[in-house]
């Protein structure tokens, strides 16, 4: 499967788009300290889509599961420091959804982690794509400990991410007729596999879970890591339940 992010302004969804989004904010909203001086419009901002023939990269790394339907895929992670010396523009994104990895649609929810020039920035998002990007301004440091969820009903998505640790939380209400064909935990090269992949050390997910199991008996599990050419610039661990970690080896 070969996924293509392309760089795009700070966006709300596209005009036209029938979806329509509600946002609420749980718990308090931190202040937005620490870990970067910039404001979020300061950096730049993608849209996480596809573009099979725009080239031959594999640009996930993660596990995706398929062959089944798939109706809600929930998990955590601890948002990882980047080393923005060696790459001073650079950008890569975690983020957990349904759809995707076999077909046009995906429902994700995550956050963007960009260096520019020398400094990293953490920007958390949520998409129904083909609608664009919709980055929300809620703090996230590198150190913080996330939980993300996407579930469907009928038409109607819920797709929620939290910051434990800063102490915010914020649900998002999509609707939208989707395939439903996968459920994966995954961390994206963006910039149309061009820009250098932000040096993030390791990612690992837990607690994931998909259609109320363990995502590694949910469906059947696919392994994918981030290549330019033949070149890995990702390693996978393997899925054990509902865990595993993906490791940066090179930009």
């Amino acid at each position: 499967m070969r996924i293509s992010g392309y760089r795009a302004g700070l966006a709300a969804l596209a005009a036209g788009s029938s979806l329509v989004l509600a946002a609420a904010l749980a718990g308090p909203a931190a202040a937005t300290t620490g870990a970067h001086t910039k404001s979020p419009a300061s950096f730049p901002h993608y849209n996480h889509v596809f573009n099979h023939a725009r080239h031959a990269d594999q640009i996930w790394g993660g596990y995706a599961d398929t062959g089944t339907q798939f109706t809600s895929i929930s998990g955590s992670w601890t948002v990882p420091t980047l080393d923005c010396s060696s790459t001073p523009d650079s950008s890569v994104s975690p983020w957990i959804g349904i759809d995707g990895f076999n077909s046009s649609t995906v429902e994700q929810i995550g956050f963007d982690q960009d260096c520019q020039g020398g400094q990293a920035g953490y920007y958390p998002w949520v998409e129904m794509y083909p609608a664009d990007s919709d980055y929300f301004t809620e703090t996230v440091n590198a150190g913080d400990q996330i939980t993300a969820s996407v579930s469907v009903s009928g038409s109607a998505w819920t797709l929620t991410e939290s910051d434990t640790t800063q102490g915010w939380s914020k649900t998002f209400n999509e609707t939208g007729d989707d395939q439903l064909s996968s459920a994966e935990a995954i961390v994206e090269d963006l910039g149309d596999g061009i820009q250098p992949v932000a040096p993030f050390g390791s990612i690992t997910f837990n607690n994931l879970t998909a259609n109320g199991q363990p995502l590694s008996d949910a469906g059947t599990p696919n392994s994918t890591d981030i290549e330019r050419g033949d070149t890995p610039l990702t390693q996978n661990s393997p899925l054990s339940g509902g865990s595993f970690t993906l490791s940066w080896l090179q930009s």
